[in-house]
């Protein structure tokens, strides 16, 4: 429904004059260019939200495993500051760190350091050069990264000794930082958040890129190239952080564009079919137009028009339909612009002509005080022939000239000088004459006082504002008065509320027409609406 309605508008905007290549080739490169853009965008949204899932996912799982060492480094703090005998590294304080490191089994060595050594261990009293400390921690911890074990050969540790009694222990970074296999492309690490010092890492990356700030627990950013994602913790100065590489996020993306490219592919495709049927009905509709009106495919309902005091049917308004042989119709919104442009709008009215005579003339005789109005378009309003037509078209029925009533709307107006010289003789003739949609066209204000009309038709749109708060909903009160200053009469198109229908009676409008008193009738159902007595009803 929506691409059809944007089809109208491309419809329209023809009408104004855009040329109508630049429009197909543009509808042709959108139609194209729209949906890869779509599914570009849509994938780059769709696998940075997931990349983002991912890394949280990752920094929460090494960011519980690191609380839980945590906990057991202070456990083994609290348990080593003393020895059982009094004298470091004595036998019983040795045999008191095997007993912690079995119970404590995500620690894999605890031990005394003092002078850049490790003075002894579980594994027995023999001193290990662990170099230096990498840093100070904000709790008062000496932290020393990437150290080698003489018994591990394949693997770094972290040892975090407590400054003032010299107990460490020492960790696997595998014990923190494992992943899947699937994750090996990340760069993952566990970082001292305070002043950015890194306790252990994967991969090569500046974490001094971080940005967070110190009141948040958790976050991500990205920078267009990286996401990274961290998960700080609560009770202690560091915070697990994940990163992904442009490779795994550009890698995500391939995949998600691949899985909804079909979509893409069926949009284009929809669009391309849309564009396909727009051009082949604009090319051929001239065409169709004409063989339609030899096919005699052309036919008209009618609106009635009722008067608001007694609800009694006065007239109503002529609609012209196109109704094709295999039963579809096409809107008058399409054809009668493609006739105008194509100069096939005279034919058309001519056809109303014929078909009002021939469905109305029995209804209008019998009832003089009913009447039809009909639409005509500017190329009609400019003929010099029209008063002649519809003089001989209203001998030829046998009616007054007051039941045939002639509408246009206000872009009719335009060239002002030729259509009030028609207006006059129509007059003259004595055929009403109203301004149809009034109030969404081009003709000024101005005009009204030496157009001779008799009639104002108060557009739909207006008529739907009445009880709503809209910056328009003023506008219907302006017309209304406007209306009455010049004596002329006021028909309101649209009504759909007895809300409506009752502002507008209450504000001196005598007649109205809209779905709230019938939808568009055939000649035989509105004969039946207005009685073979020759009463309105």
């Amino acid at each position: 429904m929506t691409i059809w309605m944007n089809v109208r508008n491309l419809q329209r905007a023809m009408d104004k004059g855009i040329p109508r290549l630049i429009i197909i080739y543009g509808l042709c490169v959108l139609s194209i260019a729209g949906p890869c853009l779509a599914v570009a965008l849509a994938s780059s949204r769709i696998s940075l939200r997931q990349q983002q899932d991912r890394a949280e996912t990752i920094a929460a799982d090494i960011l519980r495993r690191a609380l839980r060492v945590s906990a057991q480094t202070r456990a083994s703090f609290a348990a080593l500051r003393r020895s059982p005998d009094g004298i470091v590294c004595s036998e019983s304080h040795i045999e008191l760190m095997r007993q912690i490191v079995v119970k404590s089994y995500l620690l894999l060595d605890v031990g005394i350091a003092r002078d850049d050594q490790l003075l002894c261990s579980s594994f027995g009293k023999k001193p290990v050069n662990i170099g230096s400390p990498s840093y100070l921690s904000a709790t008062g911890n000496l932290i020393r990264n990437n150290v080698g074990h003489p018994m591990l050969l394949d693997g770094k540790m972290l040892i975090i000794t407590e400054a003032t009694s010299g107990v460490s222990v020492e960790i696997h970074e595998d014990t923190i930082l494992d992943v899947s296999p699937v994750d090996s492309g990340l760069v993952i690490g566990l970082v001292g958040w305070s002043k950015r010092h890194i306790m252990m890492r994967r991969g090569d990356f500046d974490f001094n890129r971080i940005r967070g700030p110190d009141s948040e627990f958790d976050g991500f950013s990205y920078d267009g190239r990286s996401l990274i994602a961290w998960k700080r913790s609560t009770n202690a100065d560091f915070a697990a952080v994940v990163v992904v590489g442009s490779s795994e996020i550009l890698a995500s993306w391939r995949q998600v564009a691949w899985m909804i490219a079909p979509l893409g592919i069926l949009t284009c495709l929809s669009l391309l079919f849309v564009v396909r049927q727009f051009v082949r009905q604009q090319a051929s509709l001239p065409t169709r137009i004409k063989r339609g009106l030899e096919r005699e495919q052309f036919f008209l309902v009618y609106q009635p028009i009722v008067e608001l005091a007694t609800g009694r049917t006065v007239g109503a308004e002529a609609l012209v339909r196109w109704r094709l042989d295999d039963g579809d119709l096409i809107g008058p919104d399409i054809f009668i612009p493609e006739a105008e442009r194509h100069h096939l709008i005279e034919k058309i009215t001519e056809r109303v002509i014929t078909l009002f005579e021939r469905d109305a003339a029995g209804l209008l005789t019998r009832n003089p005080d009913i009447f039809i109005a009909l639409n005509f378009s500017a190329e009609d309003l400019c003929s010099s022939d029209l008063c002649f037509r519809l003089r001989q078209c209203i001998s030829r029925m046998g009616i007054q000239p007051g039941q045939l009533h002639v509408e246009a709307t206000e872009r009719v107006f335009i060239n002002h000088e030729r259509v009030n010289q028609n207006l006059k003789a129509l007059n003259v003739e004595g055929i009403p004459t109203a301004i149809d949609d009034f109030g969404t066209g081009y003709s000024s204000l101005a005009y009204l006082t030496s157009l001779q009309v008799n009639c104002l038709k108060i557009d739909k749109a207006f008529i739907d504002t009445i009880g709503m708060e809209s910056v328009t909903s003023h506008v219907v009160n302006h017309i209304i008065e406007m209306a009455k200053s010049l004596n002329l009469e006021m028909v309101a198109e649209g009504v759909e509320a007895e809300q409506q229908a009752i502002y507008l009676r209450e504000h001196g409008v005598k007649f109205a027409q809209g779905w709230l008193f019938s939808k568009p009738l055939s000649i035989e159902q509105f004969t039946h609406r207005v009685g073979e007595t020759g009463e309105s009803k």
